[in-house]
């Protein structure tokens, strides 16, 4: 059964996939300390950061933002101090917030139908 990520452009159903979603992030790369291997945790953190995107994708078309900001989500910055978690997994927490940026305006932002259309007057 195929997954409608469209459905996320809501900003309801955005909020609980998008929590959920970095959480399962936040929980995979603090499980590293437990023992589960580093392949695992990649590959856990990878599939949840690329559904983020896309479901962020979605959020910021419903609104009249830019997708460009989904670049900050791609593009990782090396800002702020770094959590070696293990010797192949190693955590950015600057780079993290700033990628975080398109998610918190996908929260925010209402959709382009709720917003008030403005007449110039004469």
């Amino acid at each position: 059964m195929p997954m409608n990520m469209r459905r996320y452009g809501e900003r309801s159903r955005y909020r609980i996939g998008s929590a959920a979603l970095v959480a399962i992030t936040c929980v995979a790369l603090a499980s590293v300390n437990i023992g589960i291997p580093a392949w695992f945790i990649f590959l856990v953190a990878f599939v949840a950061s690329i559904a983020l995107t896309i479901m962020t994708y979605h959020r910021l078309r419903d609104t009249k933002l830019s997708t460009a900001w989904l670049l900050l989500m791609i593009l990782q910055f090396g800002i702020g101090p770094t959590w070696h978690l293990s010797d192949h997994v190693t955590f950015n927490i600057g780079g993290s917030i700033i990628s975080l940026v398109p998610v918190i305006f996908g929260w925010i932002v209402p959709r382009k139908a709720d917003q008030k259309i403005e007449l110039e007057s004469a």
